[in-house]
């Protein structure tokens, strides 16, 4: 008897040690997300751009991006380019989730925070002064 209460102790124990672990996976920005050109658009139109930079954004520039995340990174599909990048960190609060990879084409750390809105989020472009919105698409 004391052998069974001693294994079912254990066995609690380590379901309890690998519940954060299970949790982890369980991330709001977990799935495939897919620039939204017609929302991106929108949000371009309070910038201030050069006519050039109109003319090129306006010109199926967006709409091409294809994101898909796990909780641990995520892989990015731009005309047929494909790119994976490993989190640093990752931290969510409320509506934002924010997080911090090694872009090697940079060769620097890039911090990120998106804005979850229903089924899309946007993330500021600071040089461009709009946001780019993403909705799920799985």
């Amino acid at each position: 008897m004391k052998k069974l209460i001693s294994l079912v102790l254990v066995g609690t124990l380590l379901l309890a040690l690998n519940a954060p672990h299970a949790n982890a996976e369980n991330c709001r920005i977990a799935g495939v997300w897919k620039s939204n050109e017609e929302l991106t658009l929108k949000n371009m139109e309070k910038a201030q751009l050069t006519e050039k930079q109109r003319k090129l954004f306006s010109n199926n520039f967006f709409g091409k991006l294809v994101l898909n995340y796990t909780c641990k990174g995520f892989t990015s599909t731009f005309e047929g380019k494909i790119d994976t990048y490993e989190f640093l960190s990752m931290s969510e609060s409320g509506d934002t989730v924010t997080t911090e990879y090694y872009d090697p084409f940079y060769k620097q750390n890039m911090k990120r925070t998106a804005v979850i809105s229903g089924n899309c989020y946007s993330i500021a472009l600071e040089h461009l002064g709009f946001d780019e919105v993403f909705c799920r698409i799985k």
